[in-house]
């Protein structure tokens, strides 16, 4: 039986008109939105044209204006690997240079480099493909322009030759379009040894020098300098370099550098550590260890520094190296004076204490933090009888205290809320500092001593070396070469003359333990007044270098040069006598000669020793010195021994001409890289983010750019280029996008409008 039921009426919260008008509103909304994200991504694809195209066209890397319209030009590639054997305390080593060509032209490279500060450079080896050009020793002039004609007829050629001790420079000429030419430089060197370590240190970089305006006397000094004095002052064109060359300051790292340490130390080691790179280690038979760099490759932006310690029941007393040129016997000898009991110490005088810190701009960042740690750490063990002061340089010159003071715990306290708030800013105007620290009365109850931390980032050192041979009276000057690659030269050359002695410090980790050292010998007395004496077997005509012998302290061996003229090794017999004046009275050891270690490299070190002694007569002497004739005898010396210095250099010249007629040679230097840890900013005066520019009759390889490029090329005028970025550009994203989400609003708040007019009107 059927049932009927009444119809039902579904009932909703929304009126059936009102749930229309929402959808509506929705949908208008929702297209709205679909409309506007298509128009976004429609300008996107349409911006994003240009971007790709030019990412397509332009290469990346380094270029240079060519001094043609529309064009730019691609700087050459350089790459080093280093090769070290250790023999003893005798190092010889070989630096290969590529010089490759990625152009279409034909080039010239230019490279400034370093080396060991004591090193002997006496090899030159050109290889183009299979053939290898040896190079020959001249006198600096002659070999320019034997370089100089040989580049200009085509013919390939390198030439190298020093600017300071440790600072040289390689040239190659007629490098052909995308050809590689390879340079050989081979130097001897001989090893650090103290406090129980040998050390090896290879420079991977040349700092940007400073060099102040000449000043012949302090009183003449110009006013001083801006907050910011950039190294640039000294350069040409406005470039970032300095008198050595461009510098590159876009933060990037160009410069690649390989290097493997041969190590036959003759002893077995306690300890092998590299300071500064991460290496790998592998040992061979006979106590011989082979470090490579873990990386392969790195940047040259630091020093390369390989300590190694014997094991203590064979750590050496003395050593003697040895080696046969013709008639005449070379020897490297190597002594440690017993440790003098602390019993036997007498009461030490009071030390006058001068700490004078280098605060310009190159010291900016770690650097600066080494030497403050340094300064802080001294303070801590001055003793209550001591007196003492800090010095602070840059552009201007300040001292806390106009004179030494009592090293009282309030003065203390003094300098030490005065060394932590140092800052980095300005020049290196290093001559007021020296003048001011080296300028004190004498004093007859103090022992008057220098420390003088810097980077040493200058570029006059001979004039400052000079002031310190000339201002120096009683005072003994300690240097501490700070930062990641320190002017070692001058660093030590200083110390020479200032009767003291240099340390490195590389890192903050090495503050207290070097500084401890440094405090030790401060406050222990030296070995001085050391002399040689030689059985008759050594002959009649010995030149021992240096001469005299310096003065040493705690931790330092003897260490000399010998040739003996006329001897043969095989003769070579009896007893070296070696005598001075330690605190304690009379000291002598004697070393027998009957036990030599063959050592290839000798005769080049004594070589380099003797040259130094020459040299030093340029500032050790007075104004009446004869440099001409000090010139003669360095130069008749290094042609000898075919040596590299400030006067002489090596060309390598093949026969062959290679460049066609109707070429263009076109030169290039290639920049150096920063320092570690170095601010380009408070270097040159201004953010590091431009590489240096070149000569503007400088051509390279071309290529064609887009117009805007060509318009920022034209304004750097040989700086860096900036590539075109293909990340999204946010700022203008987020004001499209700030538009849109207005848009958006506007529209829900006319639609809320409608729906009240219409529920109003119901």
């Amino acid at each position: 039986m059927p049932h009927h039921l009444p119809p039902q009426h579904v009932y909703s919260a929304f009126p059936s008109r009102l749930g229309r008008t929402v959808l509506h509103n929705v949908l208008v909304i929702a297209g709205t939105l679909v409309l506007a994200v298509l128009v976004m991504l429609a300008a996107l694809a349409v911006r994003a044209l240009p971007a790709q195209a030019a990412e397509a066209e332009t290469p990346a890397g380094l270029f240079f204006r060519s001094g043609e319209a529309g064009t730019v030009l691609e700087a050459p590639i350089l790459k080093s690997d280093v090769a070290i054997a250790v023999n003893g305390m005798v190092a010889r080593a070989t630096v290969r240079q590529v010089f490759h060509n990625p152009s279409d032209r034909w080039l010239e490279g230019i490279y400034v480099f370093p080396l060991p500060e004591r090193s002997a450079v006496d090899r030159l080896t050109m290889t183009i493909g299979e053939r290898r050009v040896e190079g020959r020793i001249m006198e600096k002039a002659e070999a320019e322009r034997a370089y100089r004609a040989a580049a200009d007829n085509g013919q390939r050629a390198s030439l190298v030759s020093g600017e300071r001790p440790n600072v040289f420079v390689t040239a190659v000429a007629n490098i052909g379009p995308g050809e590689s030419i390879t340079v050989e430089i081979g130097f001897q060197d001989a090893v650090a040894y103290e406090n129980g370590t040998f050390a090896l240190r290879f420079p991977m970089v040349v700092a940007p020098r400073y060099t102040p305006e000449p000043q012949p006397d302090i009183a003449e000094a110009p006013a001083p300098q801006p907050a910011i004095d950039p190294v640039a002052a000294t350069g040409t064109s406005g470039e970032d370099g300095d008198l050595f060359g461009p510098v590159h300051t876009d933060g990037d790292k160009h410069n690649l550098l390989s290097l493997t340490v041969e190590l036959d130390a003759g002893l077995p080691l306690a300890s092998l550590r590299s300071l500064y790179h991460p290496v790998t280690i592998e040992t061979g038979t006979g106590n011989r260890q082979t470090v490579i760099l873990r990386d392969g490759e790195v940047p040259a932006d630091r020093d390369f520094v390989l300590e190694w310690a014997p094991k203590a029941s064979d750590s050496p007393q003395a050593a003697v190296f040895a080696e046969q040129v013709g008639a005449n016997a070379h020897l490297l000898v190597m002594m440690v004076p017993p440790a003098l009991q602390a019993g036997s110490l007498a009461t030490p005088l009071p030390r006058e204490l001068v700490f004078v810190v280098d605060t310009s701009g190159s010291m900016h960042g770690d650097s600066l933090d080494q030497a403050k740690a340094a300064v802080i750490a001294a303070l801590k063990r001055l003793r209550p009888e001591d007196r003492f002061n800090v010095i602070q340089f840059n552009s201007t010159t300040h001292a806390l205290f106009p004179q030494p003071v009592a090293a009282t715990v309030a003065n203390a306290a003094k300098a030490w809320h005065y060394v932590s708030a140092l800052e980095a800013e300005g020049g290196t105007e290093m001559r007021p500092a020296l003048q001011l620290a080296l300028g004190a009365a004498p004093s007859e109850s103090h022992l008057q001593q220098v420390v003088f931390l810097t980077d040493g980032a200058v570029g006059n050192e001979d004039e400052l070396l000079r002031e310190v041979a000339g201002q120096l009276g009683a005072q003994r000057l300690f240097t501490v070469g700070i930062g990641s690659a320190p002017n070692s030269y001058f660093m030590r050359k200083a110390a020479e003359i200032g009767r003291g002695s240099f340390t490195h410090i590389g890192d903050l980790g090495e503050v207290k333990p070097r500084m401890d050292a440094l405090l030790a010998k401060l406050e222990q007395p030296a070995l001085t007044e050391i002399r040689v004496g030689w059985p008759l077997t050594a002959g009649k005509r010995i030149e021992l270098y240096p001469t005299p012998l310096p003065d040493l302290y705690a931790g330092e061996p003897v260490t000399f040069a010998a040739r003996l003229e006329g001897v043969d090794l095989k003769e070579l017999d009896g007893q070296l006598l070696i005598i001075g004046n330690a605190a304690d009275g009379p000291w002598q050891q004697r070393l027998a000669l009957s036990e030599l270690t063959a050592a290839p490299g000798v005769a080049a070190v004594w070589a380099r020793a003797k040259l130094v002694q020459i040299e030093d007569g340029l500032y050790r002497s007075g104004p009446e010195t004869d440099q001409a004739a000090i010139r003669a005898q360095a130069l008749a010396l290094a042609l000898d021994h075919g040596l590299v210095t400030r006067y002489t250099a090596l060309v390598a010249i093949d026969d062959a001409v290679a460049r066609p007629q109707g070429e263009n040679l076109q030169s290039e230097e290639i920049a150096r890289d920063l320092p570690a840890g170095w601010d380009a900013g408070k270097v040159f005066g201004h953010p590091g983010t431009a590489e240096s520019p070149a000569p503007a009759s400088t051509e390279m390889r071309q290529w064609a750019l887009p117009a805007p490029l060509l318009q920022r090329a034209a304004a750097a005028d040989g700086q860096a280029i900036t590539l075109p970025q293909t990340a999204t550009p946010a700022e203008r994203m987020a004001i499209l996008g700030g538009a849109y989400l207005l848009l958006g609003l506007l529209l829900v708040l006319l639609v809320l409008r409608r729906q009240c007019r219409t529920g109003h009107s119901g």
